[in-house]
Protein backbone atom coordinates (compact mmCIF):
# COMPACT_ATOMS: atom_id res chain seq x y z
CA UNK A 1 0.00 0.00 0.00
CA UNK A 2 1.31 3.47 -0.50
CA UNK A 3 0.75 6.95 1.13
CA UNK A 4 0.37 9.89 -1.07
CA UNK A 5 1.09 13.40 -0.08
CA UNK A 6 -0.91 15.67 2.67
CA UNK A 7 -1.81 12.04 3.52
CA UNK A 8 -1.26 10.67 7.44
CA UNK A 9 -2.30 8.06 9.95
CA UNK A 10 -0.62 8.05 13.92
CA UNK A 11 -1.56 5.68 16.00
CA UNK A 12 -1.00 3.69 19.06
CA UNK A 13 -0.36 0.88 17.66
CA UNK A 14 3.33 -0.62 16.49
CA UNK A 15 3.07 -0.19 12.70
CA UNK A 16 3.58 -3.58 11.04
CA UNK A 17 4.90 -2.56 7.82
CA UNK A 18 5.73 0.97 6.16
CA UNK A 19 3.99 2.22 3.19
CA UNK A 20 5.61 2.55 -0.37
CA UNK A 21 7.08 6.23 -0.22
CA UNK A 22 6.02 6.72 3.78
CA UNK A 23 8.33 7.51 7.07
CA UNK A 24 7.43 7.06 10.28
CA UNK A 25 7.96 9.54 13.31
CA UNK A 26 7.78 7.94 17.30
CA UNK A 27 6.24 11.35 19.65
CA UNK A 28 4.49 10.45 22.98
CA UNK A 29 3.36 6.61 22.78
CA UNK A 30 2.45 7.41 18.90
CA UNK A 31 3.35 6.68 15.85
CA UNK A 32 3.09 9.07 13.09
CA UNK A 33 3.10 7.79 9.22
CA UNK A 34 3.43 10.62 6.41
CA UNK A 35 4.59 10.59 3.23
CA UNK A 36 8.68 11.55 2.36
CA UNK A 37 7.48 15.02 0.97
CA UNK A 38 6.04 15.88 3.90
CA UNK A 39 8.92 16.31 6.67
CA UNK A 40 8.33 20.39 6.79
CA UNK A 41 4.90 19.84 7.66
CA UNK A 42 4.64 17.28 10.61
CA UNK A 43 6.22 19.04 13.48
CA UNK A 44 6.56 17.29 17.34
CA UNK A 45 7.17 19.17 20.32
CA UNK A 46 6.68 18.48 23.75
CA UNK A 47 2.95 17.92 24.41
CA UNK A 48 1.71 19.04 20.67
CA UNK A 49 2.01 16.97 16.59
CA UNK A 50 1.23 19.36 14.16
CA UNK A 51 0.62 18.20 10.57
CA UNK A 52 -0.03 20.56 7.78
CA UNK A 53 0.63 24.04 6.67
CA UNK A 54 -0.72 26.79 8.65
CA UNK A 55 -0.19 30.64 8.33
CA UNK A 56 -0.99 33.23 11.22
CA UNK A 57 -2.01 36.61 9.84
CA UNK A 58 -0.87 37.89 13.40
CA UNK A 59 2.72 36.94 12.60
CA UNK A 60 2.84 36.99 8.40
CA UNK A 61 6.31 36.26 8.51
CA UNK A 62 5.95 32.99 10.79
CA UNK A 63 6.40 29.51 10.29
CA UNK A 64 4.95 25.94 10.66
CA UNK A 65 7.03 25.62 13.46
CA UNK A 66 7.17 29.16 14.80
CA UNK A 67 3.29 28.82 14.77
CA UNK A 68 3.23 25.69 16.53
CA UNK A 69 5.90 27.11 19.48
CA UNK A 70 3.52 29.97 20.69
CA UNK A 71 1.20 26.94 21.70
CA UNK A 72 3.31 25.45 24.19
CA UNK A 73 2.57 25.30 27.41
CA UNK A 74 -1.11 26.37 27.04
CA UNK A 75 -4.07 25.42 28.59
CA UNK A 76 -7.01 24.76 25.65
CA UNK A 77 -8.45 27.38 26.09
CA UNK A 78 -5.76 29.60 25.08
CA UNK A 79 -4.79 27.09 22.85
CA UNK A 80 -8.18 27.76 21.11
CA UNK A 81 -7.92 31.34 21.03
CA UNK A 82 -4.68 30.97 18.94
CA UNK A 83 -5.86 28.04 16.54
CA UNK A 84 -9.02 30.15 15.69
CA UNK A 85 -6.81 32.85 13.94
CA UNK A 86 -4.60 30.81 12.00
CA UNK A 87 -5.26 30.26 8.40
CA UNK A 88 -4.17 26.77 6.20
CA UNK A 89 -5.09 23.16 6.33
CA UNK A 90 -3.84 21.42 9.71
CA UNK A 91 -4.59 18.43 12.13
CA UNK A 92 -3.44 19.89 15.75
CA UNK A 93 -2.90 16.81 18.38
CA UNK A 94 -2.93 18.33 21.84
CA UNK A 95 -1.36 16.31 24.94
CA UNK A 96 -2.52 17.43 28.42
CA UNK A 97 -3.00 15.23 31.55
CA UNK A 98 -2.46 12.06 29.82
CA UNK A 99 -5.12 12.73 27.77
CA UNK A 100 -5.19 13.68 24.05
CA UNK A 101 -7.31 16.45 22.09
CA UNK A 102 -8.09 16.50 18.69
CA UNK A 103 -8.32 20.02 16.44
CA UNK A 104 -8.40 20.59 12.98
CA UNK A 105 -8.42 24.03 10.94
CA UNK A 106 -11.27 26.04 10.56
CA UNK A 107 -13.23 24.31 7.39
CA UNK A 108 -11.88 20.71 7.91
CA UNK A 109 -9.81 21.16 4.54
CA UNK A 110 -7.23 18.70 5.76
CA UNK A 111 -9.53 15.41 6.81
CA UNK A 112 -9.60 13.78 10.05
CA UNK A 113 -10.89 10.51 10.49
CA UNK A 114 -11.08 8.67 13.93
CA UNK A 115 -11.26 5.26 15.45
CA UNK A 116 -10.72 5.19 19.20
CA UNK A 117 -12.27 1.09 20.10
CA UNK A 118 -10.24 -1.22 23.11
CA UNK A 119 -7.97 0.98 23.36
CA UNK A 120 -6.56 1.28 19.83
CA UNK A 121 -6.54 4.92 18.39
CA UNK A 122 -6.51 5.88 14.56
CA UNK A 123 -6.49 9.30 13.48
CA UNK A 124 -5.80 9.17 9.96
CA UNK A 125 -6.54 11.61 7.01
CA UNK A 126 -8.54 8.89 5.31
CA UNK A 127 -10.81 6.10 6.47
CA UNK A 128 -9.23 3.64 3.76
CA UNK A 129 -5.71 3.96 5.96
CA UNK A 130 -7.54 2.86 9.25
CA UNK A 131 -7.31 -0.83 9.26
CA UNK A 132 -7.61 -3.78 11.06
CA UNK A 133 -11.36 -3.92 10.48
CA UNK A 134 -11.89 -0.58 11.90
CA UNK A 135 -13.40 0.38 8.68
CA UNK A 136 -15.76 -2.14 8.45
CA UNK A 137 -19.11 -0.53 6.93
CA UNK A 138 -21.81 -0.06 9.50
CA UNK A 139 -25.42 -2.24 9.31
CA UNK A 140 -27.86 0.54 9.92
CA UNK A 141 -26.61 2.49 7.18
CA UNK A 142 -28.73 3.00 3.96
CA UNK A 143 -27.12 1.22 1.20
CA UNK A 144 -26.84 4.55 -0.61
CA UNK A 145 -25.11 5.94 2.45
CA UNK A 146 -22.38 3.48 1.95
CA UNK A 147 -22.37 3.58 -1.80
CA UNK A 148 -22.42 7.04 -1.91
CA UNK A 149 -19.87 7.35 0.68
CA UNK A 150 -21.53 10.05 2.31
CA UNK A 151 -20.97 11.43 5.92
CA UNK A 152 -23.76 13.09 7.48
CA UNK A 153 -21.90 15.79 9.80
CA UNK A 154 -19.06 13.42 12.04
CA UNK A 155 -20.84 10.46 11.46
CA UNK A 156 -19.82 7.93 9.09
CA UNK A 157 -20.79 5.26 6.96
CA UNK A 158 -18.23 3.10 8.72
CA UNK A 159 -18.70 1.56 12.53
CA UNK A 160 -16.05 2.46 14.11
CA UNK A 161 -15.20 5.64 12.70
CA UNK A 162 -16.03 9.08 13.27
CA UNK A 163 -15.02 12.64 11.00
CA UNK A 164 -14.05 15.47 12.93
CA UNK A 165 -15.82 18.06 11.63
CA UNK A 166 -15.07 22.40 12.04
CA UNK A 167 -15.59 23.50 15.50
CA UNK A 168 -15.28 20.61 17.33
CA UNK A 169 -12.40 18.74 19.20
CA UNK A 170 -12.32 15.23 20.00
CA UNK A 171 -11.32 13.99 23.68
CA UNK A 172 -9.20 11.01 23.34
CA UNK A 173 -9.83 9.44 27.15
CA UNK A 174 -13.91 10.31 27.08
CA UNK A 175 -14.10 9.40 23.34
CA UNK A 176 -16.16 12.12 22.53
CA UNK A 177 -16.68 14.98 20.05
CA UNK A 178 -17.31 18.34 22.15
CA UNK A 179 -18.08 21.64 20.37
CA UNK A 180 -15.98 24.94 21.42
CA UNK A 181 -17.74 27.20 18.89
CA UNK A 182 -19.59 29.34 18.70
CA UNK A 183 -19.21 29.53 22.79
CA UNK A 184 -20.83 33.25 22.78
CA UNK A 185 -23.37 34.88 20.79
CA UNK A 186 -21.92 36.75 18.14
CA UNK A 187 -22.25 40.77 18.12
CA UNK A 188 -23.98 42.61 15.31
CA UNK A 189 -20.77 44.72 14.34
CA UNK A 190 -20.38 47.86 12.16
CA UNK A 191 -20.50 46.59 8.27
CA UNK A 192 -17.72 49.39 7.95
CA UNK A 193 -15.56 47.91 10.83
CA UNK A 194 -15.93 44.72 9.67
CA UNK A 195 -15.08 45.17 5.81
CA UNK A 196 -11.91 47.00 7.22
CA UNK A 197 -11.12 44.12 9.58
CA UNK A 198 -11.69 41.27 7.65
CA UNK A 199 -9.83 42.48 4.28
CA UNK A 200 -6.66 43.04 6.36
CA UNK A 201 -7.30 39.03 8.03
CA UNK A 202 -6.98 38.14 3.83
CA UNK A 203 -4.38 40.77 2.91
CA UNK A 204 -2.11 39.41 6.10
CA UNK A 205 -2.75 35.46 5.04
CA UNK A 206 -2.08 35.89 1.69
CA UNK A 207 0.96 38.35 2.33
CA UNK A 208 2.27 35.15 5.18
CA UNK A 209 1.78 32.50 2.08
CA UNK A 210 4.01 34.88 0.20
CA UNK A 211 6.96 34.49 2.05
CA UNK A 212 6.73 30.91 1.42
CA UNK A 213 5.92 30.27 -2.01
CA UNK A 214 4.72 31.89 -5.23
CA UNK A 215 1.26 32.18 -5.45
CA UNK A 216 -1.29 31.12 -8.45
CA UNK A 217 -5.05 33.01 -8.52
CA UNK A 218 -8.02 32.17 -10.12
CA UNK A 219 -10.15 35.22 -11.23
CA UNK A 220 -13.18 34.79 -12.33
CA UNK A 221 -16.65 36.63 -12.17
CA UNK A 222 -17.97 36.06 -8.74
CA UNK A 223 -17.42 37.20 -5.34
CA UNK A 224 -14.91 34.87 -3.48
CA UNK A 225 -12.30 35.59 -6.41
CA UNK A 226 -12.95 39.35 -6.85
CA UNK A 227 -12.29 39.57 -2.97
CA UNK A 228 -9.14 37.45 -2.79
CA UNK A 229 -7.98 39.67 -5.89
CA UNK A 230 -8.81 42.64 -3.69
CA UNK A 231 -6.61 41.01 -0.91
CA UNK A 232 -3.74 39.89 -3.19
CA UNK A 233 -2.77 42.88 -4.40
CA UNK A 234 0.03 44.12 -1.52
CA UNK A 235 1.43 40.57 -2.89
CA UNK A 236 0.81 40.70 -6.40
CA UNK A 237 4.65 40.60 -7.20
CA UNK A 238 4.56 36.68 -5.82
CA UNK A 239 0.93 36.43 -7.59
CA UNK A 240 0.08 35.30 -11.29
CA UNK A 241 -3.17 35.52 -12.06
CA UNK A 242 -4.94 32.77 -14.54
CA UNK A 243 -8.85 32.39 -15.46
CA UNK A 244 -10.10 28.85 -16.71
CA UNK A 245 -11.45 28.91 -20.12
CA UNK A 246 -14.63 26.72 -19.53
CA UNK A 247 -16.61 26.22 -23.27
CA UNK A 248 -19.97 26.94 -21.40
CA UNK A 249 -21.39 30.57 -21.36
CA UNK A 250 -20.69 31.27 -17.61
CA UNK A 251 -17.05 30.36 -18.81
CA UNK A 252 -16.81 33.10 -21.10
CA UNK A 253 -18.10 35.51 -18.79
CA UNK A 254 -15.34 34.41 -16.44
CA UNK A 255 -12.53 35.24 -18.99
CA UNK A 256 -14.25 38.58 -20.01
CA UNK A 257 -14.72 39.62 -16.64
CA UNK A 258 -11.59 38.73 -15.41
CA UNK A 259 -9.89 40.50 -18.38
CA UNK A 260 -11.80 43.53 -16.78
CA UNK A 261 -10.36 43.08 -13.34
CA UNK A 262 -6.77 42.43 -14.19
CA UNK A 263 -6.91 45.19 -16.72
CA UNK A 264 -8.30 47.52 -14.14
CA UNK A 265 -4.80 47.16 -12.01
CA UNK A 266 -2.85 46.13 -14.58
CA UNK A 267 -1.98 42.79 -14.01
CA UNK A 268 -1.11 39.96 -15.95
CA UNK A 269 -3.79 37.35 -16.52
CA UNK A 270 -3.07 34.16 -18.34
CA UNK A 271 -6.29 32.24 -19.69
CA UNK A 272 -6.18 28.40 -19.73
CA UNK A 273 -7.25 26.72 -22.53
CA UNK A 274 -7.55 22.95 -21.55
CA UNK A 275 -9.46 19.79 -22.45
CA UNK A 276 -9.64 17.06 -19.79
CA UNK A 277 -9.86 14.14 -21.95
CA UNK A 278 -6.44 14.55 -23.17
CA UNK A 279 -4.99 14.14 -19.46
CA UNK A 280 -4.26 11.35 -18.25
CA UNK A 281 -3.72 10.20 -14.25
CA UNK A 282 -0.90 7.72 -13.59
CA UNK A 283 -2.35 7.02 -9.90
CA UNK A 284 -4.46 3.50 -9.93
CA UNK A 285 -4.53 3.59 -5.92
CA UNK A 286 -4.76 6.56 -4.25
CA UNK A 287 -5.76 5.53 -1.14
CA UNK A 288 -8.80 8.04 -1.58
CA UNK A 289 -12.44 6.73 0.03
CA UNK A 290 -13.66 9.38 -2.22
CA UNK A 291 -11.74 9.37 -5.04
CA UNK A 292 -12.76 11.97 -8.47
CA UNK A 293 -10.91 10.93 -11.70
CA UNK A 294 -12.12 15.00 -12.50
CA UNK A 295 -10.73 16.81 -9.76
CA UNK A 296 -7.32 14.80 -10.09
CA UNK A 297 -6.96 15.92 -14.12
CA UNK A 298 -7.52 19.48 -12.77
CA UNK A 299 -4.92 19.19 -10.14
CA UNK A 300 -2.49 17.71 -13.07
CA UNK A 301 -3.64 20.38 -15.32
CA UNK A 302 -2.71 23.14 -12.68
CA UNK A 303 0.87 21.07 -12.33
CA UNK A 304 1.20 21.97 -15.83
CA UNK A 305 0.92 25.39 -16.03
CA UNK A 306 1.37 26.27 -12.08
CA UNK A 307 4.25 23.83 -10.64
CA UNK A 308 5.38 24.24 -6.87
CA UNK A 309 3.14 26.91 -6.21
CA UNK A 310 0.07 27.54 -3.68
CA UNK A 311 -2.89 27.60 -5.93
CA UNK A 312 -5.17 30.33 -4.08
CA UNK A 313 -9.11 29.77 -4.21
CA UNK A 314 -12.31 31.34 -2.32
CA UNK A 315 -13.99 28.16 -0.95
CA UNK A 316 -15.01 28.64 2.64
CA UNK A 317 -16.23 32.50 1.61
CA UNK A 318 -19.54 30.75 1.10
CA UNK A 319 -20.19 30.17 4.64
CA UNK A 320 -20.27 33.71 5.17
CA UNK A 321 -22.87 34.31 2.15
CA UNK A 322 -25.66 33.14 3.25
CA UNK A 323 -25.36 29.77 0.98
CA UNK A 324 -29.21 28.56 1.59
CA UNK A 325 -31.27 31.72 2.30
CA UNK A 326 -33.93 32.32 1.41
CA UNK A 327 -35.48 29.19 3.04
CA UNK A 328 -38.98 29.17 5.60
CA UNK A 329 -37.39 30.45 9.51
CA UNK A 330 -39.06 26.75 10.93
CA UNK A 331 -36.95 23.90 9.76
CA UNK A 332 -38.14 20.42 10.75
CA UNK A 333 -34.97 17.30 10.74
CA UNK A 334 -37.35 16.22 7.11
CA UNK A 335 -36.52 19.65 5.77
CA UNK A 336 -32.59 19.58 6.74
CA UNK A 337 -32.31 16.17 5.47
CA UNK A 338 -33.72 17.63 2.45
CA UNK A 339 -31.31 20.45 1.94
CA UNK A 340 -27.98 17.86 2.78
CA UNK A 341 -29.13 16.09 0.01
CA UNK A 342 -30.35 12.89 2.43
CA UNK A 343 -33.29 10.57 2.45
CA UNK A 344 -35.92 10.90 5.04
CA UNK A 345 -35.04 7.80 6.87
CA UNK A 346 -34.36 6.70 10.92
CA UNK A 347 -30.71 6.55 10.12
CA UNK A 348 -30.39 10.20 8.63
CA UNK A 349 -32.56 12.09 11.32
CA UNK A 350 -30.73 10.73 14.10
CA UNK A 351 -27.63 11.92 12.48
CA UNK A 352 -28.98 15.27 11.55
CA UNK A 353 -30.47 15.53 15.29
CA UNK A 354 -27.70 14.44 16.83
CA UNK A 355 -25.59 17.16 15.27
CA UNK A 356 -28.71 19.45 15.73
CA UNK A 357 -28.88 19.22 19.88
CA UNK A 358 -24.96 20.27 20.07
CA UNK A 359 -25.60 23.81 18.06
CA UNK A 360 -26.43 27.10 20.70
CA UNK A 361 -28.58 29.66 19.65
CA UNK A 362 -25.47 31.80 18.72
CA UNK A 363 -25.34 31.11 14.88
CA UNK A 364 -27.75 30.92 12.37
CA UNK A 365 -29.13 26.81 11.19
CA UNK A 366 -28.22 27.62 8.10
CA UNK A 367 -24.79 29.00 8.57
CA UNK A 368 -23.78 25.97 10.87
CA UNK A 369 -25.43 23.92 8.13
CA UNK A 370 -23.24 24.90 5.40
CA UNK A 371 -20.00 25.36 7.81
CA UNK A 372 -19.83 21.69 9.55
CA UNK A 373 -21.34 19.78 6.70
CA UNK A 374 -20.62 20.96 3.61
CA UNK A 375 -17.44 22.36 3.71
CA UNK A 376 -15.30 19.53 5.63
CA UNK A 377 -17.94 16.64 3.09
CA UNK A 378 -17.58 18.77 -0.04
CA UNK A 379 -14.86 20.99 -0.38
CA UNK A 380 -12.84 19.04 2.38
CA UNK A 381 -12.79 16.02 -0.23
CA UNK A 382 -12.04 17.83 -2.80
CA UNK A 383 -8.56 19.01 -1.21
CA UNK A 384 -7.76 15.46 -0.30
CA UNK A 385 -8.00 14.92 -4.02
CA UNK A 386 -5.98 18.16 -5.00
CA UNK A 387 -3.33 18.20 -2.72
CA UNK A 388 -2.15 15.05 -3.26
CA UNK A 389 -0.69 16.85 -6.52
CA UNK A 390 -0.22 20.61 -5.50
CA UNK A 391 -1.03 22.75 -2.01
CA UNK A 392 -4.53 24.50 -2.86
CA UNK A 393 -5.62 27.10 -0.18
CA UNK A 394 -8.00 29.13 0.75
CA UNK A 395 -7.73 32.61 2.89
CA UNK A 396 -10.85 32.43 3.86
CA UNK A 397 -10.11 29.09 6.06
CA UNK A 398 -9.29 31.23 9.38
CA UNK A 399 -11.99 30.87 12.04
CA UNK A 400 -11.36 34.54 13.46
CA UNK A 401 -12.78 35.49 9.97
CA UNK A 402 -15.78 33.89 9.46
CA UNK A 403 -17.15 34.64 13.07
CA UNK A 404 -16.18 38.81 12.21
CA UNK A 405 -18.15 38.28 8.67
CA UNK A 406 -21.38 36.42 10.45
CA UNK A 407 -20.87 39.18 13.04
CA UNK A 408 -23.00 41.01 10.33
CA UNK A 409 -26.62 41.57 9.64
CA UNK A 410 -27.90 38.21 7.47
CA UNK A 411 -29.80 40.43 4.95
CA UNK A 412 -26.48 42.49 4.52
CA UNK A 413 -24.40 38.96 3.85
CA UNK A 414 -27.21 38.05 0.48
CA UNK A 415 -24.60 35.69 -1.46
CA UNK A 416 -25.86 37.44 -4.98
CA UNK A 417 -25.59 41.03 -3.33
CA UNK A 418 -22.95 40.98 -0.17
CA UNK A 419 -22.64 44.46 0.90
CA UNK A 420 -19.84 43.92 3.51
CA UNK A 421 -17.87 42.51 0.54
CA UNK A 422 -18.54 45.35 -1.66
CA UNK A 423 -17.21 47.59 1.11
CA UNK A 424 -14.39 45.35 0.99
CA UNK A 425 -13.81 45.85 -2.72
CA UNK A 426 -14.78 49.83 -2.67
CA UNK A 427 -11.36 49.77 -0.17
CA UNK A 428 -9.25 48.61 -2.23
CA UNK A 429 -10.88 50.61 -5.41
CA UNK A 430 -13.71 51.93 -6.99
CA UNK A 431 -13.33 49.70 -10.10
CA UNK A 432 -13.42 46.44 -8.24
CA UNK A 433 -16.83 47.21 -6.96
CA UNK A 434 -18.11 48.64 -10.10
CA UNK A 435 -17.20 45.55 -12.58
CA UNK A 436 -20.16 43.75 -12.64
CA UNK A 437 -20.19 40.48 -10.69
CA UNK A 438 -21.72 37.14 -12.49
CA UNK A 439 -23.59 38.95 -14.79
CA UNK A 440 -24.98 35.97 -16.56
CA UNK A 441 -28.74 35.41 -17.20
CA UNK A 442 -29.55 33.20 -13.62
CA UNK A 443 -27.74 36.29 -12.02
CA UNK A 444 -29.99 38.96 -13.70
CA UNK A 445 -33.17 36.96 -13.37
CA UNK A 446 -32.71 36.29 -9.23
CA UNK A 447 -32.06 40.07 -9.59
CA UNK A 448 -35.35 41.02 -11.15
CA UNK A 449 -37.32 38.58 -8.97
CA UNK A 450 -35.33 40.31 -5.13
CA UNK A 451 -36.73 43.71 -6.94
CA UNK A 452 -40.24 42.79 -7.62
CA UNK A 453 -40.30 40.93 -3.90
CA UNK A 454 -40.93 37.74 -5.37
CA UNK A 455 -37.89 35.59 -4.73
CA UNK A 456 -38.35 34.56 -1.04
CA UNK A 457 -41.95 33.30 -2.00
CA UNK A 458 -40.25 31.62 -4.45
CA UNK A 459 -37.68 30.05 -2.97
CA UNK A 460 -40.16 28.96 -0.19
CA UNK A 461 -42.44 27.46 -2.77
CA UNK A 462 -40.19 25.50 -4.22
CA UNK A 463 -38.91 24.44 -1.14
CA UNK A 464 -41.57 22.75 -0.18
CA UNK A 465 -42.29 21.19 -3.36
CA UNK A 466 -39.06 19.94 -3.08
CA UNK A 467 -38.14 21.10 -6.73
CA UNK A 468 -35.33 23.69 -4.94
CA UNK A 469 -31.70 22.23 -6.20
CA UNK A 470 -28.90 22.19 -3.20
Amino acid sequence: MEIFPFQYIISNKKVDSLMDNGEIVYHNNLNIQIHTSNRDHLICKEDVIFFGECFDSGNPKSSNKEAVDSLLHLNIEQKIEKLNKLTGFFTFLFFSNDDIYVFNDAAGQLETYISNENDELYIAAQPTLIKDGKNIADEKAPPYITDRKINIFSKTPFKHIIKLIPNFYYDVKEKKLTRFYPENPLPILDNVQVAKEALSVLEASMESMSYRKKMSLAVTAGWDSRILFAASLKSADRIHYFVLNHKTEDGKQDVKIAGEITDAFSKELRVIEYDLSSIQTEENDVNLWKDDVKGRKMAHLMNIHFPDRYLINGNISEVSRNFYDPLPHHLSLKDICYILGLRDGAYEREAVNEWKNTLPHNIHLLDALYWEHKMPNWAGSSKSVSNIHNMVMSPFNNRYLLNLLLSTKRKDRDKYFHKIYELMLKNVGENLAKIPINPTRKHHQIEMMKKAGVYKIYRTVFFRLRKLKF
